[in-house]
């Protein structure tokens, strides 16, 4: 038992955290290659490779939907381009945020292992993206029925 409210047993929480769960880099990060038949990939968290980011919530707000995106490899940048792998849609980046709770910080981009929120982006929850260059999925389009 703990509380945060009352500084109890959080330290012991948090260095259970460190000591017995995985570091992010040990876990392998796989896509599908739909240029391949699917083949399975290796995602790298290099902001030099292609992107892949996945969408993984949707929030509707003042401004519109906000979707927030996962960056598995490369960069999400403000003003760039994406493309939805399901629906082979491009959009333009107009505003990407990092939030802090209730707040958001305009950011100009966001690299591998980070979660960011795009507006204006019309997609569904587990929907990939990627710049363009390649046609990786995080999930198989024999699921992809379920983002109808």
């Amino acid at each position: 038992m703990g509380s945060a409210l009352g500084d109890t047993g959080v330290q012991p929480v948090l260095d259970a955290v460190c000591q017995y769960l995985p570091d992010p880099s040990e876990k392998a990060n796989r896509a599908l290659d739909r240029s391949r038949d699917e083949a399975p990939v290796s995602l790298v968290p290099y902001s030099k490779e292609p992107l892949v980011g996945l969408a993984f919530k949707l929030e509707e707000g003042r401004y519109g939907q906000l979707t927030y995106i996962r960056v598995y490899q490369g960069k999400l940048k403000k003003g760039g381009y994406i493309q939805n792998v399901r629906t082979q849609k491009r959009v333009k980046v107009s505003r990407l945020v990092r939030m802090h709770s209730n707040e958001m910080e305009d950011i100009e981009e966001a690299g591998s292992g980070e979660i960011c929120a795009v507006f204006g982006i019309d997609c569904a929850s587990g929907d990939t993206f990627t710049d363009g260059s390649v046609e990786y999925t995080m999930v198989s389009s024999a699921l992809a029925f379920l983002n109808l």
